[in-house]
């Protein structure tokens, strides 16, 4: 974007450029699942206790992952306090994992919504945890109101804040 190669993109996570706009675009809430076969579900966990549970976590640089290691990090957790079973690189290959498998997986509310309504996940509540990831589109400084990009960007903020 910087070097004028890209008009318009979508982020995730932290604003560290000073040169570029950033407007909000969407929320998507991260949440711990598990199979349903798991007695987990039937619980409400506290972040605390996570130091126990088998976890599949994503690969290192994920944002989901990022996501979940600020959250743990305010409760005084580190990700090596966890009993890491495994790390996989991509949404599917984990939702996949944690189906048949006995551990608690962290994922967007978004890609599991799917296996959550069909009961082949099930959401595990951790009450003092909050999981949140933010979505922006970020555009060189400047070049906030040209179009079409001005008017996609409008439309896209209308049809997600329809979502959430």
């Amino acid at each position: 974007m910087l070097e004028h190669e890209v008009d318009l993109g979508i982020i995730e996570g932290i604003h560290k450029v000073s040169n570029v706009t950033y407007t909000p675009l969407l929320t998507d809430e991260v949440v711990a699942v598990c199979s349903g076969r798991n007695s987990l579900h039937r619980r409400e966990l506290q972040a605390q206790y996570l130091r126990q549970v088998p976890v599949a976590l994503r690969e290192t640089g994920s944002g989901t992952l990022a996501v979940l290691e600020e959250a743990l990090a305010e409760k005084g957790i580190r990700l090596i306090d966890l009993p890491v079973k495994v790390r996989l690189g991509g949404t599917e290959a984990l939702k996949n994992f944690v189906r048949v498998d006995t551990c608690l997986a962290f994922l967007p509310r978004q890609s599991v919504m799917k296996e959550l309504a069909a009961g082949e996940l099930m959401e595990v509540p951790i009450r003092d945890l909050n999981l949140v990831r933010h979505f922006d589109f970020v555009q060189r400084k400047g070049t906030e109101n040209n179009l079409p990009y001005k008017e996609f960007v409008q439309f896209a903020r209308r049809y997600y804040s329809k979502q959430e």
